[in-house]
């Protein structure tokens, strides 16, 4: 016999990924960009003196620094807009809209939404 899964709003439980998300937001913020925007991670390292060496690593360097740096930009913002998006469904009592709901795919076999 198939048992019966229904889905209930837990506010306390939104509020605990909301701090969780927060803290790793915190981190982001206060320790891994500034080490990377004005700390050790800003210049790049000495790349030995083989001839030929700087030259290739440098650029190799500052093309991983962009794209971390852009990484990590889009990381901040994700994060953010997680954040404010569960405040606003704590907020809302777990309100879903109407269209939101009917978007939601309903996949075969899963009872759900019985």
């Amino acid at each position: 016999m198939a048992m019966q899964r229904t889905r209930t709003f837990d506010p306390a439980a939104l509020e605990r990924y909301q701090q969780f998300l927060g803290e790793l937001l915190d981190e982001l913020e206060q320790e891994i960009i500034p080490s990377l925007r004005d700390g050790t991670l800003k210049k790049a390292p000495a790349f030995g003196s083989v001839p030929g060496a700087y030259e290739n690593a440098s650029g190799q360097y500052a093309e991983f620094h962009a794209t971390t740096w852009r990484n990590l930009q889009y990381l901040r913002g994700t994060l953010h807009g997680m954040i404010s998006g569960l405040q606003t469904a704590i907020e809302n009592d777990g309100a879903v809209d109407d269209w939101l709901a009917q978007q939601i795919p309903r996949l075969q076999g899963d009872d759900i939404y019985s």
